[in-house]
């Protein structure tokens, strides 16, 4: 099933917190996140494959926006914390179907996005219920290369 579904994604779209990082905040100082190299290096390999990178997050601007420059990214909608409404949004902006979307996502408000989806990934730490609504669990955690996961996997690597 997972084989079929992959064939058809023009965009892979990654929640931040509990994907790209390990879903923790400093709680004092600036909004500092960590980043798993290798999944830099996967994102600009799906993008050297013609593939649209796209962020989602419930975060502010102010706090993901260093994450996404860094990914090298201009798509991202921002304070999403209706991920459903934005998911359809990243669609709408990139004119894709929802089914040609691959989604990375952690969280319980993740769910229907990840149900609407063509494919909808979550990485092994991720909350039981979205767990549940993804196509399919990795076996990389959050922030430790759940990115070159999705990327391999959506590229047959």
């Amino acid at each position: 099933m997972i084989k079929n579904k992959k064939s058809n994604i023009k965009a892979l779209v990654l929640d931040i917190d509990g994907v790209l990082t390990d879903g923790t905040v400093a709680v004092e100082g600036p909004f500092g996140k960590r980043i798993f190299l290798r999944d830099l290096d996967a994102l600009t390999l799906i993008r050297e494959k013609g593939i649209q990178v796209a962020f989602l997050t419930g975060e502010s601007e102010s706090e993901a926006l260093p994450v996404v420059k860094r990914c090298s990214s201009d798509l991202a909608v921002y304070n999403a914390k209706d991920k459903e409404t934005g998911i359809k949004e990243i669609a709408r902006q990139l004119n894709l179907d929802l089914s040609e979307i691959c989604y990375v996502a952690d969280a319980r408000r993740d769910v229907p996005a990840l149900q609407m989806v063509g494919l909808g990934l979550c990485p092994s730490d991720g909350d039981k219920l979205a767990k549940h609504a993804a196509d399919q669990v990795l076996n990389a955690s959050g922030g430790k290369g759940v990115v070159v996961e999705a990327v391999d996997l959506i590229l047959g690597i």
